[in-house]
């Protein structure tokens, strides 16, 4: 079973990764993923299927939503507090 992290240790890590590398792509891209899932989206398709996943969109040509694979019982509140600790904007 995989560990849930809580919203502080998510934010905690994404502070990390922005010190280290602000203007990185995949920085940019965990910013808008989470705007979205905070105000009730999926976080965009993935773009592919992993290997292990064996939800719903499993034959999609786009796979699943990074919330279905990475976060699928995470509620809308989890990413408010993380882009609230962030200063995000949701």
């Amino acid at each position: 079973m995989t560990k849930t992290k809580s919203a502080l240790e998510t934010a905690m890590f994404y502070k990390e990764m922005e010190k280290i590398t602000p203007q990185s792509s995949m920085y940019r891209e965990v910013r808008l993923q989470y705007i979205d899932m905070a105000n009730g989206g999926n976080g965009g398709e993935l773009g592919f299927t992993p290997v292990d996943y064996t939800g719903p969109n499993r034959y999609s040509e786009y796979g699943p939503s990074c919330r279905e694979y990475n976060y699928p019982s995470y509620p809308d509140a989890f990413f408010q507090e993380v882009c609230a600790l962030m200063g995000w904007m949701w």
